[in-house]
Parts: structure tokens; C-alpha cells; sequence
């Protein structure tokens, strides 16, 4: 079926003879915001909750499994607590303890190596000022 254009007092003339004109122009807008800010603020634009706990999804399974193993292995009384924490201060002066011996350890062997220094320097003067 060929559609028949006809124009005021003029002969019909078939659409395929014709140049080709849309029957109506190209719609040009595609979107507006009219109307949305009111309605986004008649109930209130509100924050957004912080969540209480972290999610876990999307995390490595096997870390948030021993996650678990370990937050109930940390689980004590007030006495194993107190031990604890004794355990913990001992061992810190023990590291303390350590740190200053391989300090002075580390000074005395700069020194020596200075000391050795300064004697090849002294008869490298000497074997030369033979």
C-alpha cells in the first residue's frame, strides 16, 4: 500500500514520487527535571545511615573465618586479662633490654673499626716516610 499525499486543490500524487518528509517533526526533548526537587523535599532530603558493622561481603572468606576464630580466642576473664597484660610488659622490657645491649654492641663495633682505621692509616704514614 503506497500512501497518497495530497496538497490544497492539487492532484494526488503517490509518497514513493515524493521527496521524503515525516508526517511529523523529531521529537528534541528527551527529559526534564521539572517537578523532582519538590518532590524529593516534600519528605525530606535525610542522611544516609551509617551501618553499625561493617560488611563482610565481598571479603576473603578464609581471613573473615579466622577473624571469627580469633575474636572468640581473645575472649577472657578480668585475672587472664591481668596476666596478660604482665606477660606483655615483661616481654616489651626484655625487647627494651635488648635494643640497648645491641646498641652499646654496635657502638663498640664502629669503634673498633675506627680504631683499625686510624692504625692502618698511622703506618701506611709510617711505611711511606721510610
Amino acid at each position: 500500500l503506497a500512501q497518497v499525499w495530497c496538497t490544497g486543490g492539487q492532484q494526488c500524487v503517490p509518497s514513493a514520487l515524493l521527496p521524503h518528509h515525516p508526517a511529523a517533526m523529531a521529537k528534541s526533548k528527551n527529559h526534564t527535571g521539572h517537578n523532582q526537587i519538590y518532590k524529593n523535599h516534600r519528605n525530606g532530603i535525610k542522611k544516609t545511615r551509617r551501618p553499625k558493622k561493617m560488611s563482610m561481603q565481598g571479603m576473603n572468606c578464609k581471613f573473615v573465618r579466622n577473624q571469627a576464630f580469633a575474636k572468640r580466642g581473645m575472649k577472657c576473664t578480668q585475672e587472664e586479662k591481668e596476666e596478660r597484660l604482665a606477660a606483655q610488659k615483661e616481654a616489651q622490657k626484655r625487647m627494651e633490654e635488648k635494643k640497648v645491649q645491641e646498641r652499646a654492641q654496635r657502638l663498640k663495633e664502629l669503634q673498633d673499626e675506627k680504631d683499625a682505621a686510624k692504625l692502618k692509616a698511622e703506618l701506611k704514614a709510617v711505611k711511606k716516610g721510610k
